[in-house]
């Protein structure tokens, strides 16, 4: 909102700004925050009627939306406004947890059969992973959620969990990543304190938790004609030893993407965006335990046997 020309902002916030909150408080206090903002740029109170008490991922279901109708009629009414919308700039902070929204939540690995179905054709159907539980991970369900509703052009900027930058149950999201965008920016803020016993979350990570954390856009720019998208990646990375201080005032300094200095990545076939010689070479070793390799081996064993015979 504060990048907003103040001609368009009314025009903006009445009709083109979105915002959901699944949790009754926070939804007070997006209210509250969004409608100072606005009367902080114009000087008029106005109620945001871009609010909605919904849960995100719920929007991908193809049906309408009934589940807040015992709170609000109105609620209901802006929620299916929304999904009519096209929306063109997705702004968020997803939670980062593969197995529930909250550590004090029950509701664990809470089932969106339309999202979870495209997250299993496109994220996991092209990763050579064998466990891809990280793959239900909220912030990867976002990602997908993200990519889908911008539509044919847009932008997504997330502040997530930095493991898909290089998950090994993540190549099949970098593969679509990479494939459904023109443009993509990557800020590293490590912290990975699971990755890293040396770093401590409270000291080095800019949350204070204990997984990576990114600040990523993702840039899909509309084309005139369907074909291949040559995605350019942009990486910059905080030093693995700054302390979260040093991190903020960081970003603060940089202000924006024009003041980063990036690091053009270039993935191989195994859809590794971070590499170096050493482990690009031995990506070319066949892999211990795989299926190829072991009926290989089989047969090896076969022809070794009956030479002996």
């Amino acid at each position: 909102m504060r990048e907003l020309p103040l001609a368009a902002l009314t025009r903006k916030y009445q009709g083109e700004l979105w915002a959901n909150e699944i949790m009754l408080l926070p939804y007070y206090i997006a209210a509250l925050n969004v409608e100072h903002e606005y009367f902080e740029r114009t000087g008029t109170y106005e109620p945001f009627p871009g609010l909605c008490l919904v849960d995100t991922f719920e929007l991908a279901e193809p049906r309408e939306q009934i589940e807040m109708e015992f709170l609000s009629a109105k609620n209901t009414e802006r929620v299916n406004a929304q999904k009519k919308a096209p929306i063109r700039v997705v702004l968020g902070n997803p939670p980062y947890n593969a197995w529930q929204q909250d550590e004090n939540d029950n509701n664990k690995n809470r089932k969106y059969p339309h999202l979870d179905r495209r997250i299993k054709n496109t994220f996991a159907a092209d990763s050579a992973a064998t466990l891809k539980n990280s793959l239900s991970d909220p912030y990867i369900k976002a990602i997908r959620w993200a990519s889908d509703r911008i539509g044919d052009e847009g932008i997504v900027a997330y502040v997530t969990n930095s493991g898909y930058v290089d998950g090994l149950a993540t190549d099949g999201v970098r593969k679509h990543l990479a494939q459904d965008f023109d443009a993509i920016y990557v800020v590293d803020l490590g912290g990975n304190v699971r990755k890293n016993p040396k770093l401590s979350g409270t000291t080095h990570n800019v949350f204070g938790i204990q997984v990576g954390v990114s600040i990523a856009f993702f840039v899909r720019r509309k084309q005139k004609e369907l074909k291949r998208r040559h995605c350019v990646l942009h990486y910059a990375a905080a030093g693995e030893d700054w302390t979260k201080e040093r991190k903020w005032k960081w970003l603060e300094d940089k202000a924006a993407i024009g003041g980063v200095k990036w690091q053009t990545l270039k993935p191989d076939e195994r859809h590794t965006w971070l590499h170096d010689d050493e482990t690009a070479g031995f990506g070319l070793f066949p892999p211990i335990g795989a299926k190829d390799t072991k009926a290989l081996d089989s047969l090896d064993a076969q022809a070794d046997g009956g030479g002996q015979g």
